[in-house]
């Protein structure tokens, strides 16, 4: 019980959803090791999409960025 422990607090760590880690630990106490570690790879494509939506902000920002300095550039004329 001691590794679902650790399991359980790097997966909160890792931002999994409570709804995750009760499916991981039903998994894990059942010894399905596979579909735990499917479990496993969903929680990593949920936390790579979160990355994806935030670099289209931060892509979004750095077009405004780029939009106000030319903006100075051209009235500074």
């Amino acid at each position: 019980m001691e590794v679902w422990k650790e399991m359980r607090a790097r997966m909160e760590d890792a931002g999994c959803t409570a709804d995750a880690i009760g499916r991981a630990e039903s998994l894990y106490e059942a010894g399905a090791v596979e579909d735990l570690i499917r479990c496993l790879r969903s929680c990593r494509c949920d936390a790579l999409e979160e990355i994806h939506v935030r670099q289209r902000r931060l892509d979004v920002l750095d077009g405004l960025i780029r939009d106000a300095r030319k903006h100075v550039k051209e009235n500074a004329r």
